[in-house]
């Protein structure tokens, strides 16, 4: 739901230090999404929470069941949306997240952009009632004992004598929480914390304050001589991505040293696709199934082209099979669809000797099996789908003699496609009739 993430292995650590510490009192700063705030309160802590943006602030008088923020959306368009919503006590952040997702799309740098930009705002209702129910399954199951809305060093210096223990992960880069929250702050205007723009380049200084002088756990990107001495744990994300080292005074009973490297996999889709040279016999069998969308997009970097990079979202994927094996993938956005029309971001067949293979896909798609697997999971009856093909030329041989050429537009066609009432066995007996070679 919420955005920033506190990797796994830093929270595996944080509980086995926290397990061994003497005190019933912990101070998270820079609370973010409350990742730390909720393991801190599963073992049984008092938290006290932390952070300066308006989204956590929102968060926060959720989780107290208060309202303390006043808050006003300075965009007209913005405002006419929210006006529309019902009132609820999820209502403010809700608004706050709407902005912070739309904001990827306002640039409309592209035709996906612009896709996705007006499907945002032709479907904001039902952005907003799935958004609350999505928050209303647990989002916030854990409690914090109060809210400090304000600068962090501040918050945990003026913890100090308390026997209470700090915990920070503060931003690692100067102006992290402006660039993050900039769409927010021009939406808009409420009563802003008082903080100090932190810059990195000082984080050594305050951390060895913070360090030296009280009971406090400080994780960084970057290493630091001077409180190396505080060191506990140095944890290995991987290619491309920052370690993490964990300092801390908590004071913990036989303390530890943790060195983590975190194993990366080759493979991120459990399922396997055909070989170049599988034979489609007649008793070959055909199925399909609704897969979470990234086993969809892991393949797509392998077998479609990325003139137009708008495959990589979405959030309902389908697979089809070949004897258990993978041919044929196909992504669906939710957002952009009808009550009708369920829209397809992608369809795309893996390498293969297979003449018209993509053919078999796209006819599997509008199989009778097709749209009962979706109406069994999902609930939604789709009566037909459709799909953008981006070419200048003016038909696409793939969806020619299947789908119907809907609209033409310039560098873009329309293609929508009726799901018909023959079983995918059925459609795989025609295409082999028709075009297997």
């Amino acid at each position: 739901m919420f955005t920033g993430t506190t990797p796994p292995e830093v929270k595996v650590v944080l509980q086995d230090i926290m397990s061994r510490v003497d005190c019933k009192e912990v101070y998270v700063a820079c609370s973010g999404n409350f990742n730390c705030d909720k393991i801190m309160h599963g073992l049984g802590f008092n938290v006290h929470s932390n952070d300066v943006s308006l989204y956590t602030k929102l968060a926060a008088d959720i989780v107290l069941d208060k309202d303390t923020t006043p808050m006003t959306c300075t965009n007209e368009r913005f405002a006419r949306i929210f006006d529309q919503w019902e009132e609820h006590p999820y209502k403010k952040l809700i608004e706050v997240m709407y902005v912070m997702s739309i904001s990827r799309f306002t640039s409309e740098k592209n035709i996906y952009e612009e896709e996705m930009l007006q499907a945002f705002l032709e479907k904001h209702q039902a952005y907003y009632l799935s958004t609350r129910e999505k928050l209303g399954k647990g989002a916030f199951n854990f409690k914090i004992a109060d809210f400090y809305f304000g600068d962090f060093v501040d918050f945990l210096k003026a913890k100090k004598g308390s026997g209470g223990v700090g915990i920070a992960f503060p931003p690692t880069y100067k102006g992290g929480y402006e660039k993050i929250y900039k769409a927010v702050e021009e939406t808009f205007e409420y009563e802003h914390a008082h903080y100090n723009l932190f810059d990195p380049k000082e984080a050594e200084g305050i951390h060895h304050e913070l360090l030296t002088t009280d009971r406090n756990i400080v994780y960084t990107d970057r290493p630091y001589e001077s409180i190396e001495e505080f060191l506990c744990a140095k944890i290995i994300l991987g290619k491309g991505k920052h370690s993490v080292y964990l300092y801390s005074s908590a004071g913990e009973r036989d303390p530890k040293k943790y060195f983590i490297e975190r194993r990366t996999k080759s493979l991120k889709s459990k399922y396997t696709t055909i070989p170049p040279d599988f034979e489609f016999k007649e008793d070959t069998k055909i199925t399909c199934k609704l897969v979470e969308v990234e086993n969809v997009n892991y393949y797509k970097d392998f077998y479609m082209a990325n003139k137009v990079n708008y495959t990589n979202g979405g959030d309902l994927g389908m697979i089809f099979f070949a004897d258990g094996l993978a041919f044929g993938f196909c992504s669906f956005s939710k957002m952009q669809s009808t009550l009708d029309d369920l829209f397809c971001l992608a369809d795309f067949v893996v390498n293969s000797h297979q003449a018209k293979l993509s053919k078999l896909l796209i006819m599997c798609e509008l199989s009778h099996d097709t749209q009962m697997e979706i109406a069994r999971k999902y609930g939604e009856y789709y009566k037909a789908i459709k799909t953008p093909v981006y070419t200048k030329n003016p038909v696409s041989m793939k969806y020619r003699g299947v789908f119907k050429l809907q609209k033409r537009e310039e560098g873009k066609l329309t293609y929508i496609g009726e799901f018909g009432k023959e079983s995918i066995t059925n459609i795989y007996k025609s295409w082999l009739k028709k075009y297997k070679k």
